[in-house]
């Protein structure tokens, strides 16, 4: 059997393959940069069932999803915990509003943006760090020379294995921070824990679901793509790996409120 055929169709040589490590972006132009490099990812979806790309994108759900589920655990049961207990005491075990409020917070603002806020520091840093180590000494380089394109064989897993883990530590997020809160109030409070979650699932709007899991995913294809663009296009020396690392985490961070502000905006011109 050749070379040829052995070689996985996600790395087959492709005589016009553009060479990323050249391109450049002007300032102005970086947004315009995450959209191609956002594109690229998501008219490539294919290659997910190539088994090097899917053997990456596993390692990546491992990474950013299952690795992280302790940190995501702990904050929701601090938020949930405290949110809950003072909206209780202040409001009261069978005031409705409380639950209206509650389901609010916790599950349509609190969720997606605290969790992609994780994320970020956890993740994208290090998916920056990553990427831009590898052009520095390199191996970006040695991928395209053989004629791989390393949006598909670095960025596309990540990226896509970035946004599906920020989609379910979202929904353990609002799992443990609803069950967590209300039982911290129901042990400080001397309130009935069953009486109060009834309450809950019975505010929370299945609206306000399908709009935190489409934060949830939004959020994750911003944050993935600005992560691996930072690392991709970073400068060729040893200075520029802490610079990727630090734009990753300032521009995600920023989209991400942005984005959170104009969800808000558009929910609440509804009422």
């Amino acid at each position: 059997m050749s070379a040829s055929r052995e070689m996985p169709a996600a790395v087959t040589p492709t005589p016009d393959l553009f060479f990323i490590t050249r391109a450049r972006y002007s300032r102005w132009a970086v947004p315009a940069g995450h959209l191609l490099l956002l594109w690229h990812c998501l008219r490539r979806l294919h290659l997910l069932l190539n088994v090097v790309v899917r053997i990456a994108f596993v390692r990546q759900v491992y990474f950013v999803g299952v690795l992280g589920l302790r940190a995501v655990a702990l904050l929701a049961l601090a938020v949930g915990g405290l949110l809950v207990t003072e909206a209780t005491q202040l409001l009261g075990a069978r005031n409705s509003y409380l639950y209206d409020i509650l389901g609010w917070a916790l599950v349509t603002e609190a969720g997606p943006l605290l969790v992609a806020v994780v994320v970020i520091g956890r993740n994208a840093t290090v998916i920056s760090t990553e990427l831009a180590l590898m052009k520095v000494r390199g191996e970006l380089r040695f991928l395209e020379h053989m004629r791989i394109d390393p949006r598909d064989y670095l960025v596309l897993p990540r990226v896509i294995a970035l946004t599906v883990s920020l989609l379910a530590a979202t929904f353990y997020f609002q799992v443990i921070a609803v069950a967590g809160g209300f039982a911290s109030a129901a042990l400080l409070l001397n309130v009935s824990f069953e009486e109060q979650i009834q309450f809950m699932l019975e505010a929370i709007s299945p609206i306000g679901v399908i709009v935190a899991g489409i934060k949830s995913l939004i959020f994750g294809l911003v944050i993935g793509t600005i992560a691996c663009f930072s690392g991709l296009y970073a400068g060729t020396t040893i200075n520029d790996v802490p610079r990727a690392q630090t734009i990753a985490y300032m521009r995600s961070l920023i989209w991400v409120v942005a984005l959170d502000l104009v969800f808000a905006i558009a929910l609440f011109s509804d009422y």
